[in-house]
């Protein structure tokens, strides 16, 4: 690990003060020098450092000693082990005051070093974990596998849970504009980097109960698998889940970032989390089909669309244009097929229909008379409506791209 930071930190900091600095591993291995011809070489006067953990003696007869130049050096500590040393090379009474600073400096960014890759090989070991619920199969899987590899990273697997897919709108025309306002890439990718930390923070405030999995999957992508009481009104908990989804997307919404996000099915086992978690993304896809902005969709609320998606790719094709060619040419195409969906939706109630289009009805009645003309289809025949709704349904979700 020192390894990592131990060339930087002695750079930036020689850069500052101006001494020569280098930095030891345990063997006393030069493996940090603001001088580059002095990394891989040993110094002999790190070894008592690194051994006693005390500074370097005034009696340290530093001009015999193999590597070493006159100055001050102090050991590294992590976790009270002593894992390397660091020291500068100069007047001892000047350079000494800097080396304390300095000590503090190097110790704390190994800690935070370490933290950030502890942090992200639990991420990792999380999203595994997750990815392989995603593919569970009872006949073939074993439930008894999957509870422990949970229970190992502190989750109880047990309690019924619900998948929650999240998907930033536009990431990419984000990070772009962030990189076209940055001094430089470093910059950018660390306003990134942020910008996905905030957006985590978010997630993990919002879904905080001890057994509610959460996992980046992309860089604009997140899933939550988020735990319910094992008596719990179904209502309830879609209410509840809907409530923090939307929540989210206000707090989104206030740095600028859109999403959409789509919620599973409840799951009582962990065969139904996988389909849970299946059906949150397939919501979240038919949702953003269906809707070009950013919003809530839930598995349970598409139960007709994606009965549609799932229609053979000839068959769908085959009513497309065989019931909406001659629609389609029209120049208010656009009116006419939102007309369809609100006649049906509304459940073929003039009323109800004009209200959904904000149309007066005698405007409503005249597009009904239009698509009759047109087409040959009669929408007061509850069966012919459907069947010209199911075809536009189709046209809008583009069901040969699903």
């Amino acid at each position: 690990m020192l390894d990592d930071i131990a060339q930087k930190i002695a750079v930036s900091t020689s850069e500052i003060i101006g001494y020569e600095v280098i930095i030891t591993d345990e063997d006393s291995i030069i493996i940090g020098s603001s001088d580059p011809s002095r990394l891989g070489d040993f110094h002999e006067a790190s070894v008592r450092i690194i051994k006693t953990g005390k500074p370097n003696p005034d009696t340290m007869n530093i001009d015999k000693m193999k590597g070493t130049k006159p100055g001050f050096a102090l050991p590294i500590e992590l976790f009270n082990k002593n894992i390397g040393s660091f020291g500068m090379a100069g007047e001892k009474a000047k350079v000494k005051k800097y080396c304390y600073l300095l000590k503090r400096y190097i110790e704390t960014m190994l800690h935070q070093e370490m933290y950030m890759k502890s942090s992200h090989l639990r991420e990792q070991a999380v999203k595994n974990l997750i990815q392989e619920i995603s593919v569970f199969d009872d006949e073939k899987s074993d439930e008894s596998y999957l509870l422990s590899r949970g229970h190992e990273l502190g989750y109880d697997l047990q309690p019924p849970h619900i998948a929650i897919a999240i998907d930033l709108f536009r990431f990419e025309n984000l990070t772009k504009k962030i990189y076209e306002k940055a001094g430089g890439q470093q910059s950018a990718e660390l306003q990134i980097q942020s910008l996905k930390l905030d957006v985590l923070a978010i997630i993990q405030k919002t879904f905080h109960k001890a057994n509610d999995l959460i996992a980046p999957m992309q860089d604009d992508k997140f899933i939550v698998l988020s735990a319910l009481a094992f008596q719990f009104s179904e209502h309830g908990v879609i209410e509840e889940i809907q409530d923090k989804c939307s929540s989210i997307i206000v707090q989104f919404e206030a740095k600028g970032i859109s999403a959409s996000i789509g919620i599973g099915a409840i799951a009582k086992n962990m065969n139904e989390l996988s389909q849970s978690y299946k059906d949150a993304w397939r919501a979240l896809k038919i949702g953003k089909k269906l809707h070009a902005s950013s919003g809530v969709f839930f598995i349970q609320d598409l139960f007709f669309e994606d009965l549609v998606s799932s229609i053979q790719k000839d068959l769908s094709k085959r009513y497309i244009l065989s019931m909406l060619t001659s629609l389609k040419e029209q120049s208010d195409w656009e009116d006419l097929s939102k007309t369809i969906c609100a006649w049906c939706e509304s459940g073929f109630n003039q009323k109800s229909a004009a209200n959904r289009l904000f149309i007066h009805r005698n405007t409503l009645q005249y597009r009904l008379n239009k698509i009759y003309e047109i087409s040959d289809i009669d929408l007061k025949n509850y069966k012919n409506a459907f069947m010209l709704y199911l075809a536009v349904m189709m046209e809008n979700m583009g069901t040969s791209d699903m």
